[in-house]
């Protein structure tokens, strides 16, 4: 239903056809929630109360500066602050940080009764009779754990799920959610942090849909961080839309406190409601949060002056800062996300083929003057150390780079430049795509920006070598899965479209080189013209490099096998300096900038008993807004941010007994 032309950008649908498309979708969805029971007896929820017996008020308004088009947690393409706001609201995890150290995850307790590791010699429950798996769109579902698949080195995990866990539309939370994103992450090209889905022998699902069990090839310390946003399978499974356009519209079903209301991109709005299936022991204090793009900072200072806007959640520009700060009342919260803008180098394009061409070319491009562009400040830039090789060969002069492109054949000139791809719309993504472009062309590197769609990039232009470079943003590396994912040899499972099945594209013929076959031997201290390349069969997940290279997986396996599967251990970070050293030999990425965000908190908003913004539990992506169904609303008052009037206030009692500070009491910090 969300269908479009593969070769025509998100960009150009107009608001009414999203709007039209997202209300279309829920109310099917609504009316035929699939073949899985609905939850009986659900139970309404009412508008929180304070500890004084006053209602709160029942809307919270957040700023933020830019809509992406679509709103899938799990594409690259689809990476953006809002995409990750609206799905800490909407969609349940298995686990979640931790609200004492964000670095940890715990199990989520509204969506779980257990997580935990079980021996690998257990006996395998019998699997529930016409388990729908979790195929979608030519994805081959997970096979069901035979006992003899396990080895003595692998990893089980055992969830069990809340008997009251379910879908906004009244379907249970089951193990094919499980299935269905495993699936999907494992076999769809452009999806994120895929690694530890591709190591999954096989899933179990008993107990009525219940009790999920799961078996990880080898070892996995970071377990924990698997199955993060289930999405509904029962919707999303029968659609015949493309995984990489299922959620364009919005999210269909919620699991989480708030369910989707409305999304219209055009108008840079989304509206949340209180989700009143929800089956958690705290649901939202709040009934509706609205997410509205304010343009600019002047316009989302004054919306914050005059309590249109209660909070913000926007990348800063130079002056956001100090616009922001002269609101009275306002708490300011900068964070920076694990997340971090790179150019990658296409392996599969014949003119990148070697190591030292490609060093040369990142060569030319300047890091600090991209990032500067890309987030409109020149401050508070936090830009990756650059890679020795290419500092090296930053020396150089453009005539000497010149000179070295002759020698290697490699030319581009204005008839056939250098082809730049990027994952998405995101703003700042396609400004640092078009600054590459013109460091590059005015070094004598004839470069330009390709218009193709994120799905043709992924599956058909970056497999056979018809974008030369390619910008997006990824996960930072901080663990060895996250390094495997981005690193390490792509999975065969994800297969790639011929290049010809690109509707319109003008890129060059399809390259005659014969990949490397995966697994090769090439690594540092190998020969420089000869690092391995995926085979051009396989599309592109995380690793959009395509770098296969064996010195590189090496040090990956051995970086994943130095932390042990432990429950109380969240993951080791094995020699990852030494695998980041293996990449910047082989010279297949250049990092532009750490992400940053501002959060902005005025002073109409309470969470919990305290009312310092500045000591709110955060979350790694979201910062503070992974509490917001917890921040209550109240009037604006006149003695002073926080401090609703006599007797209303923490300092008079007002929730007391909420040690963990979410407001409830119960010493769960809350929820994602």
């Amino acid at each position: 239903m969300f269908a479009r032309p593969r070769a025509t950008s998100r960009r150009r649908r107009t608001a009414l056809v999203a709007a039209c498309a997202a209300a279309a979708l829920l109310s099917a969805c609504m009316a035929n929630p699939g073949d899985a029971p609905t939850v009986e007896g659900e139970r309404p929820v009412a508008p929180p109360e304070d500890a004084t017996g006053a209602a709160s008020l029942r809307e919270i308004r957040v700023g933020v500066d830019d809509f992406g088009d679509g709103f899938n947690p799990h594409l690259i393409a689809d990476t953006s602050p809002v995409t990750d706001l609206v799905a800490s609201l909407t969609l349940p995890s298995a686990f979640e940080p931790d609200p004492a150290d964000p670095d940890t995850w715990r199990p989520n307790p509204d969506l779980l009764e257990s997580a935990e590791l079980v021996p690998v010699s257990d006996p395998v429950p019998d699997a529930d009779s016409g388990d729908a798996g979790g195929t979608a769109n030519g994805a081959t579902s997970v096979p069901e754990v035979d006992p003899g698949q396990a080895l003595p080195g692998d990893t089980r995990i055992r969830y069990r799920i809340s008997p009251g866990a379910q879908w906004s539309d009244g379907t249970p939370i089951s193990g094919a959610d499980f299935r269905y994103l495993q699936s999907v992450l494992a076999e769809q090209p452009g999806v994120r942090d895929a690694a530890g889905y591709e190591r999954i022998r096989g899933i179990t699902v008993s107990d009525g849909g219940r009790q999920v069990d799961v078996i990880i090839e080898g070892a996995m310390p970071e377990w924990r961080t698997l199955f993060r946003y289930l999405l509904p399978s029962h919707i999303l499974r029968p659609s015949t839309t493309p995984f990489a356009d299922a959620l364009d519209g919005g999210i269909p079903a919620s699991g989480g406190r708030y369910s989707a209301q409305s999304f219209d991109v055009g108008r840079g709005e989304v509206r949340l409601v209180r989700n009143d299936r929800f089956w958690g022991e705290t649901p939202a204090r709040t009934e509706t949060v609205i997410i509205r793009s304010i343009g600019d900072a002047v316009t989302g200072a004054e919306l914050l002056r005059t309590g249109q806007l209660q909070s913000l959640w926007l990348r800063p520009q130079q002056t956001t800062g100090l616009t922001y700060g002269l609101v009275p009342g306002s708490v300011e919260l900068p964070r920076p996300v694990p997340r971090e803008l790179v150019v990658h180098a296409n392996l599969a394009s014949d003119a990148l083929a070697d190591a030292e061409v490609r060093r040369l070319l990142l060569s030319r491009i300047d890091p600090a003057a991209v990032a500067a562009v890309a987030t409109g400040r020149t401050d508070d830039l936090e830009i990756p150390e650059a890679p020795g090789p290419v500092a090296d060969a930053a020396e150089m002069t453009d005539e000497d780079v010149a000179a070295a492109f002759a020698e290697a054949g490699v030319g581009f000139t204005d008839e056939d430049p250098l082809r730049i791809g990027v994952m998405g719309d995101d703003v700042q993504a396609v400004a640092a795509a078009r600054a590459v472009a013109g460091q590059l062309t005015r070094a004598g590197v004839p470069a330009t920006v390709d218009g193709a769609s994120d799905r043709d990039l992924s599956a058909a232009l970056l497999p056979h070598g018809r974008v030369d470079l390619t910008v997006a943003w990824s996960s930072s590396v901080d663990s060895p899965l996250r390094a495997q994912g981005r690193w390490g040899c792509p999975s065969s499972t994800r297969a790639s479209l011929p290049p010809d099945s690109v509707a319109g594209e003008s890129a060059a013929p399809a390259t005659t080189t014969t990949s490397p076959s995966a697994g090769g031997d090439a690594g540092p201290g190998a020969s420089e013209s000869a690092a391995s390349v995926a085979p051009s069969s396989v599309a592109r997940a995380a690793n959009l490099s395509g770098v296969c290279d064996g010195g590189v997986d090496g040090l990956l396996a051995d970086a994943e096998g130095s932390g042990a599967a432990d429950p109380e251990v969240y993951g080791e970070s094995g020699d990852l300096d030494g695998i980041r050293e293996a990449v910047r030999e082989l010279a297949v990425e250049l990092p532009i900038v750490v992400e940053r965000m501002l959060g902005v908190v005025g002073p109409g908003v309470r969470y919990g008993a305290g009312s310092d913004p500045t000591q709110w539990p955060a979350a790694p992506y979201t910062g503070p807004f992974r509490m917001l169904p917890e921040w209550r609303r109240i009037e604006e008052p006149a003695n002073g941010r926080g401090a609703a009037g006599p007797g209303t206030g923490p300092e008079d009692g007002e929730d007391a007994g909420a040690g963990d500070g979410d407001g409830d009491g119960d010493g769960d910090g809350g929820d994602n």
